[in-house]
């Protein structure tokens, strides 16, 4: 039994090239909105000191990002390397395939006993870079729409609007002051982003997400924790509605109480 508890202990170990870890971190900063569309990105050699990388491995990243339409580079004195797409696919984050449906559901517990907290501390701490940050994402997401005649929508258009409310939770997360929540809130946005791909199939579903984050800046404005616990909850029981609908099984905590 012991042996079998061993094993089941252990994670398969991953072996991630070093230029791919760094095309990771560059998309990941271009997905949070710290690169922006023109954006230059810092010289090949700033970037293998920060990350402490050889140039070449920097030098493959960007070849990488660059064959995914997220980069340009540009010859001549003038030229460098440039961000033209803010639409990075779900294949740049490092997010686990192998995740089972178990993990998501624990991802969506944490979620849901961090977000209303979070959201309701920003709403105390929050300071006017701070709603910059949450109008651009909001922004972000409504110029990524489908026109309302459209009768279909793109992969972009979802990733269009996954990014902008990652970025919106983001900045209520920054609003705290406690990077420690900062770095929680990264890391489940990136464990339960694929779900999200889950809950986005029609220019409503598009538009209700934005619609959501955008009443949350106003509750967190307005320093309404009622109408903050409300929009909260609508945001947490899409992902989970999706999630037993994926799985066809409840949540832990909507099953029936055992005696």
């Amino acid at each position: 039994m012991k042996n079998e508890a061993a094993i089941r202990h252990f994670e398969p170990v991953r072996v991630t090239l070093p230029s791919e870890e760094v095309a990771r971190r560059l998309a990941d900063a271009v997905r949070t909105g710290f690169f922006r569309i023109g954006s230059r990105l810092p010289s090949e050699r700033s970037l293998a000191e920060q990350m402490q990388v050889s140039r070449p491995t920097v030098r493959e990243a960007v070849k990488l990002l660059v064959e995914a339409n997220i980069l340009t580079v540009r010859p001549g004195a003038g030229g460098g390397t440039f961000v033209t797409s803010e639409i990075v696919p779900l294949g740049f984050i490092a997010v686990s395939p192998e995740m089972r449906p178990g993990e998501i559901d624990e991802a969506l517990e944490v979620r849901r006993l961090i977000l209303p907290w979070v959201t309701q501390i920003a709403s105390q701490y929050a300071e006017d870079d701070d709603y910059d940050l949450m109008r651009e994402a909001i922004a972000f997401g409504l110029g990524s729409l489908p026109k309302p005649s459209a009768k279909t929508i793109t992969p972009d258009h979802v990733h269009s609007t996954i990014i902008a409310t990652m970025r919106f939770d983001l900045a209520i997360a920054r609003a705290t002051r406690n990077s420690l929540i900062v770095r929680l809130m990264d890391l489940l946005l990136h464990w339960v982003e694929p779900l999200r791909y889950k809950t986005l199939h029609t220019r409503a579903d598009l538009a209700l997400a934005i619609e959501l984050v955008e009443r949350m800046m106003q509750a967190i404005e307005n320093g309404d924790p009622a109408r903050i616990t409300e929009i909260t909850e609508q945001r947490l029981i899409i992902l989970e509605t999706a999630l037993e609908e994926q799985t066809g099984r409840r949540l832990r905590r909507r099953r029936p109480a055992t005696v």
